[in-house]
């Protein structure tokens, strides 16, 4: 019969061992304890959970035309014009990759267009796809609300993008 050592032989038998050793037992272990207790900790809280809604900063703080990306929430927030927000979704239609403004990118001359990080798909600042992969498609968006100065952005409140019409312009940043 074979009989296992105890926890209190273990350890004294890695007691007994030289300091190098103990160490680089040691550590591993430890490392592996702590990322265990993270995950456990993590599991029983329910993970990450979005919030309801996005504080996206003050109206005076976006420029007509210049989107800010909250890279966390996966929101481009833009200001078209005066009191004119819209916050997109920072996934392609087609691909589902997150999007990239290239202000200085040049589309069916014209400047300034989210692109596709996976397969270069075009889309202006209203989120309308001009590439022939996606035409006439629109990027979902999020409801925006101003009060006070403030842009708010529900994260709760995601909608198909506007409905494809063939006559639309594309929206580019002003010169």
């Amino acid at each position: 019969m074979l009989v296992s050592p105890s926890s209190s032989q273990l350890i004294r038998r890695v007691a007994d061992l030289p300091w190098p050793w103990r160490i680089g037992l040691g550590v591993p272990l430890l490392a592996g304890a702590a990322i265990a207790l993270g995950a456990v900790v993590s599991l029983l809280s329910g993970g990450y959970e979005r919030p309801d809604t996005l504080e996206a900063g003050r109206v005076e703080e976006y420029a007509v035309g210049a989107p800010r990306l909250f890279e966390e929430d996966d929101v481009w927030v833009v200001r078209l014009a005066e009191g004119e927000f819209l916050a997109l979704y920072d996934r392609a239609l087609e691909s589902g990759c997150p999007l990239q403004w290239r202000r200085e990118f040049e589309f069916r001359e014209r400047t300034g267009w989210f692109v596709d990080a996976c397969n270069g798909a075009a889309y202006d600042l209203r989120g309308r796809c001009y590439s022939d992969i996606c035409l006439g498609a629109s990027l979902d968006r999020f409801a925006v609300t101003i009060g006070d100065g403030n842009v708010t952005v529900a994260l709760r409140e995601l909608t198909r993008g506007e409905p494809f019409d063939p006559g639309a312009e594309p929206v580019s940043p002003p010169p």
